[in-house]
């Protein structure tokens, strides 16, 4: 396997980026990867409610996620086939069209939207192989802040912002606008440097370094904490806006408050976590961040006992800020486990690992919570999210552990 820095679609030795052009392209691609996240997770759910589907449908939502789970499978594709820059134009335009098409879609909708989860997660494939490229080691911790802020401020756009304008344009004047900024950021994607392509290795050496890396120790441990580090979030996460909408709040408060504020802040709270990694390290962070983030959980418990529209709103706040605090070290932890060769599929294998946990804690959501109510389940995800702090002083022992 070639060097990562004469990999295709990613800056060669005659095209080295500095620190900040590397840190605004990765800006911008986490851009192109959160918006249809948004979509998916924040417009779709309530969109669904509010035409009237149940909420075991829209917990069961969830199970679009699902290619996000098993792109590992076409990982090697993707990175082998190149051109990582065309790939994620086309997937974004892809998208683009079917949110476009959305309010004629009928019962076709949620078949439509699996597709667009298929394009989505092969999108993040290309984006995420091409970034770790693009960032120098040293600023991994700030890029890691960055990649979530650009990814929450798009599910921001795409989520909270389409639902607030269908309160004036109406659900199909928000589907078009989503469609419309899908286009814009292919735009933006498009201009990102690229360096000359480099012959591939042989498919069979290939998965033999593969392979190789799979089996060390430091590799394994980063697989067991990314399946752990969100879980409890990922498991409250689908119930907090039904939550919102059962407690009295309208859909303009879930999606100026909820999702368009409620991602900025996470923003925000990326760009600090992402400090605090690159200055105390990532154990540190990791036992610091990731207890506030479970904190947030315990906080909605409480909330749910006698909800109002004050300690809602308050309760959205916090677990928006410590959810771009805990998200920091996770991706920094994952981008520094995957090493500089093949980093599509290293990384793609590390993330798709984090979205099993995603993907059924949120499918059994609504499940759990029609039988044990709102309280039960937010103080149940907050026992999710324990492993991984245990977990964590393991990513730092042993000849190939994560540093």
């Amino acid at each position: 396997m070639p060097p990562l820095a004469a990999r295709t679609d990613l800056p060669g030795p005659g095209a080295r980026l500095t620190g900040r052009r590397a840190l605004f392209g990765a800006t911008v691609l986490a851009v192109a990867s959160g918006l249809p996240m948004g979509v998916l997770s924040e417009f779709l759910p309530v969109y669904l409610k509010q035409t009237g589907a149940s909420l075991e449908v829209v917990g069961a939502t969830s199970a679009l996620l699902a290619p996000y789970t098993f792109k590992a499978l076409w990982s090697p594709v993707v990175e082998r086939l190149g051109h990582l820059r065309a790939q994620a134009v086309v997937m974004l335009l892809g998208i683009a069209t079917i949110c476009a098409l959305g309010p004629q879609l009928g019962t076709a909708l949620i078949p439509a939207f699996f597709v667009v989860a298929v394009l989505s997660a092969t999108q993040d494939v290309a984006i995420d192989g091409w970034v770790v490229g693009l960032v120098p080691l040293e600023h991994q911790g700030r890029a890691a802040g960055l990649r979530v802020a650009g990814y929450r401020l798009a599910m921001a756009l795409s989520g909270g912002g389409a639902l607030w304008l269908s309160v004036s344009w109406g659900w199909s004047g928000a589907w078009w606008a989503i469609a419309g900024l899908c286009v814009a950021v292919s735009g933006l994607v498009a201009f990102q440097p690229l360096a000359p392509a480099s012959p591939p290795t042989s498919t069979p050496a290939y998965f033999v370094e593969l392979g190789r890396w799979l089996r060390e120790r430091g590799a394994l441990v980063a697989l067991a904490f990314a399946l752990c580090y969100k879980l409890g979030d990922a498991a409250m996460a689908p119930m907090v806006k039904p939550f919102w909408l059962d407690a009295g709040l309208s859909v303009e408060d879930v999606g100026l408050y909820s999702v368009l504020l409620g991602s900025l802040v996470t923003g925000v709270g990326a760009l600090v976590g992402g400090e605090v990694v690159s200055r105390v390290g990532h154990l540190r962070s990791i036992w610091m961040l990731g207890g506030l983030q479970l904190g947030s959980n315990l906080v909605y418990a409480a909330v749910a006992l006698a909800p109002t529209r004050l300690t809602i709103l308050g309760a959205g706040g916090f677990e928006s800020l410590t959810q771009g605090l805990g998200t920091a070290p996770l991706f920094a932890v994952l981008m520094r486990a995957c090493g500089r060769e093949q980093p599509a599929v290293r990384f793609a294998i590390l993330t798709a690992t984090a979205a099993v946990g995603r993907t059924v804690a949120g499918t059994i959501s609504g499940f759990a919570t029609g039988e044990i109510g709102y309280t039960g389940w937010f103080f149940l995800t907050t026992i999710f999210a324990l492993p991984a702090l245990a977990l964590a002083p393991l990513l730092h022992r042993g000849p190939d552990a994560v540093r």
